[in-house]
């Protein structure tokens, strides 16, 4: 999908059917979701064969699949892996090009392949220091000009040492 517009367009089809990953947790409609605004961000940074990574699953890791990134989801629950995996397979959506790593981010991500990323989505755990560690291993691995797009920083518990940190770091 190298057409900005058409990964856009593709955004409108995820969210009006999304993988319902969160149905566990209690999600309304079965998934938790960020705005339009940050998904369409994500389409203008995310275009085939970009190397992405997120923490955490749901209408994102299906829009990456979608727009044919070279991504890793890194993901907790094995149940959210399972249901995205059969909501692709239901729809034809191709998932050849991505790794799930299962478990904890801070556990998961020290140990992942040092490879360059385009682009790194922090959507993981929300409890401090969750979305730092996912920021420290995550920044520290993106090529010349990638991109860190940090969710929720409404949550105290998201942004708290992070914003101070990233205002020193002249990454």
């Amino acid at each position: 999908m190298d057409d900005p517009a058409a990964r856009s367009r593709a955004i409108f089809t995820v969210v009006g059917d999304p993988p319902r990953v969160h149905e566990h947790a209690g999600a309304q409609e079965g998934v938790y979701s960020t705005d339009l605004d940050c998904y369409e961000f994500l389409a203008r940074h995310a275009a085939p064969g970009s190397r992405t990574l997120e923490t955490g699953c749901g209408i994102s890791t299906a829009l990456f699949a979608v727009w044919g990134t070279r991504h890793t989801c890194v993901v907790g629950d094995r149940r959210e892996v399972d249901i995205l995996v059969e909501w692709a397979a239901a729809r034809d959506i191709d998932l050849g090009a991505m790794t799930f790593e299962i478990g904890m981010s801070d556990a998961v991500l020290p140990r992942l392949e040092p490879t360059e990323l385009d682009l790194v989505f922090i959507d993981g755990g929300h409890a401090f220091p969750m979305a730092i560690i996912d920021w420290y291993y995550g920044a520290g691995r993106l090529c010349e000009g990638g991109i860190v797009v940090l969710d929720d920083v409404q949550l105290p518990s998201v942004r708290l040492g992070l914003f101070e940190a990233l205002e020193r770091d002249p990454r």
